[in-house]
């Protein structure tokens, strides 16, 4: 008994990271970001977000969170380049407002008033050089209950020169690890029969 030790751990392991990869793929909490990267918009785009209109498409991120348990609070957090920039807070939204938006942009100059347009939960406070926040944005949101789910994107001067980044899911990493253990349990059973 004291010699099969090895596969009943091998076994309790897999069947863990399995389990933990499941669950995480079958969650349904989901951010998107619409694009990888996005440049600041032009000071003739300016006055129109002052005006309360966005700036065109290309210089913008559109998020999306959608999928989450109504029961439970949705926090929702903004990273730059892997440290907390700005904390929203949690809150409990009622059914319906399913699926969650929220538009991500900056100037490329500020604009002599400070006004921070449409944003400005997520922009930066005011009096910023742009080159400053070039770098890696992350938009997450998480509950209670274990589920997050987390997108990114790049802001850069010029996007088509930016190296584009595809993390590896960390659910895939699980169920892998979990079908790996449990090969190589089966492999270890297979030579004890012989």
């Amino acid at each position: 008994m004291t010699k099969h030790w090895l596969r009943g751990v091998l076994l309790g392991v897999s069947l863990a990271l399995l389990l933990a990869g499941g669950v995480a793929l079958a969650q349904g909490l989901t951010v998107t970001a619409d694009k990888d990267c996005v440049e600041c918009y032009p000071p003739t785009e300016m006055m129109t977000k002052i005006n309360g209109v966005l700036p065109p498409d290309e210089y913008r991120v559109n998020l999306t969170v959608t999928g989450w348990d109504y029961d439970q609070l949705l926090c929702l957090r903004v990273y730059f380049n892997g440290e907390l920039h700005n904390d929203m807070g949690c809150h409990i939204w009622p059914a319906g407002t399913d699926p969650i938006e929220q538009i991500f942009s900056l100037p490329c100059t500020m604009p002599p008033n400070n006004i921070q347009g449409l944003a400005e939960e997520i922009v930066t406070p005011a009096g910023y050089d742009v080159e400053d926040w070039y770098g890696e944005w992350g938009y997450c949101a998480r509950q209670p209950d274990g589920a997050i789910a987390c997108d990114s994107w790049f802001f850069a001067e010029v996007c088509e020169l930016e190296e584009e980044f595809v993390p590896e899911p960390g659910s895939m990493i699980l169920l892998g690890s979990g079908l790996a253990g449990l090969a190589g349990y089966a492999t270890l059973r297979w030579r004890s029969r012989q």
